[in-house]
């Protein structure tokens, strides 16, 4: 009959709805999975920037610490090489006042005193009964007066030794069979000061 709906159209009509209500779950699904999906990409995505972001800012803060440390090790080599510099124009400086002390033009130091001391040092410093003096040919008068006084005031024998020595100034003493000596010349004593008091010297001039 014209109007009424066959029942082949009914049932073919109810799968179709429910062809379309499953295709429509489907694609929601997907749309949803689809939404995880970038969601996840998105977090990997941030995730990864995050982690080149700390690895750069990582990487920058070694080279900085990296240019520092170079830095700073230039900076005390160049401070190095100027302390030296000036600690030895100071070393110098007190070489050419001790080479005026020796001479007798420094004002107000009498070498002979200078010598009398480091002549009883170094006897002391032997420490035997018997001492022989050796120094300068220049200094052989004042060593025999210097060698005199010391053997009455120390008790024991002291004499000047026929060898005569170059050096700026001082003595060196020996025992009799000259197995033991004590050096004590003025570039001896300059020399050990620049050794040992490195750092004192330039604590002195640099204020440190």
């Amino acid at each position: 009959m014209a109007g009424e709906i066959r029942e082949e159209d009914a049932v073919m009509a109810a799968l179709l709805e429910l062809a379309m209500r499953r295709a429509e779950e489907k694609v929601e699904e997907a749309r949803k999975r689809a939404k995880e999906i970038i969601e996840d990409a998105r977090r990997e995505a941030e995730r990864i920037i995050e982690a080149r972001r700390a690895r750069a800012m990582r990487e920058m803060e070694e080279e900085i610490e990296r240019k520092r440390s170079a830095a700073e090790v230039d900076a005390r080599k160049i401070l190095m090489e100027v302390e030296t510099r000036y600690v030895q124009e100071a070393i110098d400086r007190a070489k050419d006042a001790l080479n005026e002390v020796v001479e007798g033009e420094y004002p107000g130091v009498d070498y002979r005193e200078v010598l009398r001391s480091l002549a009883e040092e170094a006897v002391r410093g032997v420490g035997e009964a018997e001492v022989y003096l050796m120094g300068r040919e220049a200094d052989r008068e004042i060593l025999k007066e210097i060698a005199a006084d010391l053997s009455k005031e120390l008790g024991m024998t002291v004499k000047v030794d026929e060898t005569t020595l170059k050096i700026v100034g001082g003595v060196v003493a020996r025992d009799a069979q000259d197995k033991k000596r004590f050096y004590n010349t003025i570039e001896g004593r300059l020399r050990r000061v620049q050794e040992e008091k490195f750092h004192e010297v330039a604590a002195l001039l640099f204020g440190r």
